[in-house]
């Protein structure tokens, strides 16, 4: 049910962002989630999420970062991607986990840190947590895929 205040689309990815916490936390108590050195990443996901979910509609954010934001949103929601999830499971996830990384920084950079910040739900410290991400890139989705990742969003890694 949408409540009042709430958007149609703002129920939608709420449902994604459900589902995909569901999908990460079942996985993750798996052998092979267990196992997997970037599960802890990939929990970050949904938290993430609902962060560029809540910049992609900030009138605050410039309209291009916005249009951008939310392009990135559409990328994480199709099933197509660099890495797709239906053809080798959540650890797919980290294509998606690192666009969005990528992009927050970028809102970071671009708008006054304290817009980013208000929306941001995950763990303390999100500058550092993107940071850490980010020094994983490579080693989560290799060279290829990251660089591809780094032109989506327009720019390397400081």
């Amino acid at each position: 049910m949408v409540t009042a205040g709430e958007t149609i689309e703002e129920k939608r990815a709420q449902d994604f962002y459900q589902r995909l916490r569901a999908s990460l936390d079942e996985w993750l108590k798996s052998r092979e989630g267990r196992a997997y050195r970037f599960a802890d990443y990939l929990l970050l996901l949904p938290d993430f999420l609902h962060l560029i979910i809540r910049l992609a509609i900030d009138r605050r954010v410039p309209t291009a970062l916005r249009t951008q934001t939310a392009a990135v949103l559409a990328y994480v929601m199709l099933p197509l991607d660099l890495v797709p999830e239906g053809l080798v499971g959540p650890i797919g996830f980290g294509d998606d986990l690192l666009l969005v990384a990528l992009m927050v920084r970028r809102l970071l950079i671009t708008v006054p840190p304290d817009i980013v910040l208000t929306h941001w739900a995950g763990p303390a410290g999100l500058m550092d947590t993107i940071k850490t991400i980010l020094d994983a890139a490579e080693e989560m989705v290799g060279t290829r895929v990251w660089k591809r990742l780094q032109r989506i969003i327009g720019g390397g890694q400081s």
